[in-house]
């Protein structure tokens, strides 16, 4: 048994090694089509190192979000696509420490495929009651704001972030700054924004961060969570997105009223009401960030220096 299980892992990196891009899940290449359309349009002329880094920023989201080691195949695509992110970015953890059926000292020992989403879906700034969930899921983020960080802040982490007295203040991964970490928060809600659109279970959906939410208004809300973050991600046009704020509230306005006139989300047929208002907002993010984040500088200066030169 064991010799066929690598026989097929050989089989499947030799695959790998001949295509130009190793996705680290199956539908890693839908939720990457979701961010490029968000963040560059439907005009993407990526080449060279700009597609380098668009790639490295998709991949770390979704080793972010995604990763979860179901089995050792699984496992072996993961760390194919960890190990040369990590390469390029230097992180001062490993993907065993991230693994999220093995990392963590294995403190989330009830993390099965069915469950998993409840360590990563919840909102970026969720808060677990469990310590340790808390922990791992600040750990997790830490590929994506680390790879944003280094790729379009130009802050590195340094090697003082690989040694214990290093780590913290301004050689740490968290280095980023508020502009990239609401930069991060967007390349998050996008991904759960594709989640929704695919459409969703009720167990998913009990895993998954809401677009509104009244019960506890100290957790996360998907639609206001990326009205907020709006004045950081785009410092430098406070004339340009509050109209994108306007737009969302009105479709945050139909949510309410989905989670309120009926007791809840109860029925199968709310959930896919969800989907379509999750759908809209996707549209519009599609449609209205792009011009945006082409007149901020730590965007322009990646991936439309080389056009306007």
């Amino acid at each position: 048994m064991k010799k066929k299980v690598g026989i097929l892992v050989l089989v499947l990196l030799l695959l790998m090694s001949n295509t130009q891009i190793a996705y680290a899940h199956p539908n890693q290449a839908e939720h990457d089509a979701d961010l490029s359309a968000v963040l560059f349009g439907l005009d993407n002329n990526l080449s060279g190192e700009q597609k380098q880094v668009f790639q490295d920023i998709a991949d770390a989201a979704a080793l972010c979000i995604d990763q979860f080691s179901k089995n050792e195949l699984m496992r072996t695509m993961e760390k194919s696509t960890f190990d040369p992110l990590n390469e390029r970015i230097g992180f001062s953890f490993s993907f065993d420490d991230i693994d999220l059926k093995k990392g963590n000292g294995g403190a989330l020992v009830n993390v099965e495929g069915s469950n998993h989403r409840r360590y990563t879906h919840r909102g970026w700034t969720f808060n677990y009651s469990s310590k340790e969930a808390n922990h791992f899921w600040t750990l997790r983020k830490r590929i994506l704001t680390a790879t944003v960080n280094k790729e379009l802040f130009n802050t590195s982490p340094g090697l003082l972030a690989k040694v214990p007295w290093g780590q913290g203040w301004l050689f740490s991964e968290d280095a980023c700054n508020k502009q990239c970490e609401a930069f991060c928060e967007l390349i998050y809600y996008v991904h759960i924004l594709g989640d929704y659109e695919k459409g969703i279970t009720a167990s998913i959906f009990s895993q998954t961060v809401p677009l509104v939410r009244h019960e506890d208004p100290n957790n996360p809300a998907l639609i206001k969570d990326l009205i907020d973050l709006m004045p950081e991600l785009f410092k430098s046009q406070t004339w340009s997105y509050p109209s994108l704020q306007l737009d969302l509230e009105e479709i945050e306005v139909e949510a309410e009223k989905l989670y309120t006139d009926w007791g809840g989300i109860r029925t199968q047929e709310q959930r896919d009401q969800c989907c379509e208002l999750a759908e809209k907002v996707l549209k519009l993010l599609k449609e209205r960030v792009p011009g945006l984040l082409k007149n901020e500088d730590f965007f322009a200066n990646v991936f439309y220096v080389s056009k306007a030169a």
